[in-house]
């Protein structure tokens, strides 16, 4: 049986795909003895991706938890209140982004899921036309792809004059709102989590990918995941852990590390 030699209290923040999801199959099996352990002690696992509230829902009921999670790179905390979902919102609506959008679309060779059919969508990603059917329903920000990334930087530029933003997952880009980051949103679950229960906790975050870093750097332990082809990207920070395997893996066995779990 699997024990923890600490009484510290956590918050563990954890990205999707790449990290706890296989890149390529979605699957998790291999976190699975973290997964139960994290279950057991009653430590809160949540969700910090660029998914949707349909698609996090899911995986929830998959993983029998029912934590706060925050959706779309940021832009959304949903809070479990009784059988109703609490929404904090800290992003631009939907509406307003693809506006936006389609703007930019006319200067840039940028193609977004609101453009695609569940089928292409289901080819780009990997999943089930039911599944590409729950990441199609945004409720702020856009992925799409972008045929010449030589102008990513122009783009970018003028997003922001826009108060707009553009950020890198694991498989597209992200048109989202200024200011609007992963961190932002996880600060505040820290808060949510003190208030509630009038204690400090120490915060645990994992991801892979360039849209997780500045989450990783509001953390006190900063876990940056292998990706699937066994680099890692760029992130510099002075107490960051880097796993030893890929995807859930080394979702795995990093916190079993990390939690001193024996």
């Amino acid at each position: 049986m699997l024990q923890k030699d600490t009484k510290t209290d956590y918050l563990i923040f954890t990205d999707l795909d790449g990290t706890l999801l296989d890149h390529k199959t979605y699957e998790l099996n291999e976190a699975k003895e973290m997964l139960d352990f994290i279950c057991k002690q009653k430590i809160p696992l949540i969700i910090v991706t660029s998914k949707t509230k349909d698609e996090v829902i899911e995986l929830q009921k998959r993983l029998s938890v029912s934590f706060p999670f925050i959706i779309e790179n940021g832009a959304g905390i949903f809070i479990p209140k009784g059988k109703e979902l609490e929404l904090i919102s800290l992003g631009k609506s939907y509406e307003t982004t693809i506006i936006a959008f389609e703007k930019y679309s006319k200067e840039f060779p940028i193609k977004g899921f609101h453009e695609m059919d569940e089928e292409e969508v289901s080819l780009y990603t990997g999943l089930s036309k039911d599944k590409a059917k729950k990441a199609k329903k945004r409720t702020f920000s856009e992925p799409f792809i972008l045929k010449d990334e030589t102008k990513i930087g122009k783009l970018k530029q003028l997003a922001l004059a826009e108060g707009f933003d553009v950020v890198k997952g694991g498989r597209f880009y992200h048109l989202i709102t200024f200011g609007q980051d992963k961190a932002k949103a996880v600060i505040e679950m820290k808060k949510y989590y003190e208030n509630l229960y009038n204690k400090s906790f120490k915060t645990i975050a994992l991801g892979d990918g360039e849209n997780d870093i500045t989450m990783l750097k509001c953390v006190d332990i900063p876990i940056l995941i292998k990706k699937y082809d066994g680099t890692f990207i760029k992130c510099e920070i002075d107490n960051l852990t880097k796993s030893r395997f890929i995807g859930p893996k080394g979702w795995n066995d990093s916190l079993k590390r990390i939690l001193n779990v024996k």
